[in-house]
């Protein structure tokens, strides 16, 4: 573990390994639950998320999950979690998922760490540190590119004119040839912006909890983040554009515009 950490950098690390390996080794994962139409939880979800509250709880900031709830205070710092991002890929056995906390101070997030089964990589940033993974050894600082030229679209199971907007735009991305398209049905697509695996990702219904881990890593690795119509990202924002250049993510702000319903 580097020794110049933010102590709850270090603390979250910790917990979202933990958690990561729960979920690696399978326990639960045939313990399925339907809690919302097409919405999935699994034993393991539920057991991840207590894991990681009674790290993070531990020091004394209270913790928002996907899971479990709770409130977010109007001011100060709080965690949010979420276990198991993309719980039909797990459920499924597709490693596409991952292992989200994030903190967030003063309406900022500060702090963020992900656990990305796919690569047995643990993703971290910290708010003017830069992003960064670590499996073994030293950590290898992440940069974004835009060498891949693959964008992943996800409608997230959304409802009327969002998903007919979220349809539009992924028609007129396929039809303008420049790009390859991918569905990952999970945030781990924010991690995959930030280690330049691929060019950009846009998503049309995404609370904070889930996105928030993923929004820092990219910005920290050079990207540029904003919500579906160009406005800041925050962790109130429920859409997300993440473009690996200024260039691409104005290239699908427009398209964006040109699709709105």
């Amino acid at each position: 573990m580097p020794d110049d950490l933010r102590r709850e950098t270090s603390i979250s690390l910790a917990a979202v390994g933990a958690g990561l390996q729960i979920v690696m080794s399978g326990t639960g994962m045939a313990d399925v639950v339907l809690k919302g139409e097409r919405d999935l939880v699994t034993a393991t979800d539920v057991a991840v998320e207590d894991s990681l509250r009674s790290a993070l709880e531990a020091a004394g900031v209270p913790v928002v999950g996907e899971e479990r709830g709770g409130e977010a205070p109007a001011t100060g710092a709080y965690w949010l979690v979420d276990p198991i991002c993309g719980t039909r890929n797990f459920a499924s056995g597709t490693p596409l998922y991952c292992v989200n906390a994030a903190l967030v101070e003063d309406g900022e997030v500060t702090v963020a760490v992900v656990g990305d089964p796919s690569t047995d990589e643990l993703l971290y940033a910290e708010r003017g540190n830069g992003a960064w993974a670590i499996r073994s050894g030293r950590p290898r600082r992440l940069a974004v590119g835009i060498e891949t030229e693959t964008i992943i679209i996800d409608d997230a199971r959304s409802q009327g004119d969002r998903r007919e907007h979220s349809a539009r735009f992924t028609a007129d991305v396929i039809r303008a040839d420049r790009w390859d398209m991918r569905s990952f049905g999970s945030t781990l697509a924010l991690p995959y912006v930030a280690t330049a695996r691929v060019s950009a990702y846009a998503v049309f219904r995404v609370p904070g909890l889930h996105g928030a881990p993923g929004s820092l890593l990219v910005s920290e690795a050079g990207g540029v983040t904003s919500d579906i119509d160009g406005r800041r990202w925050t962790v109130e924002s429920d859409t997300m554009l993440a473009a690996a250049s200024e260039s691409l993510h104005e290239q699908l702000l427009a398209i964006a515009h040109a699709t709105r319903p």
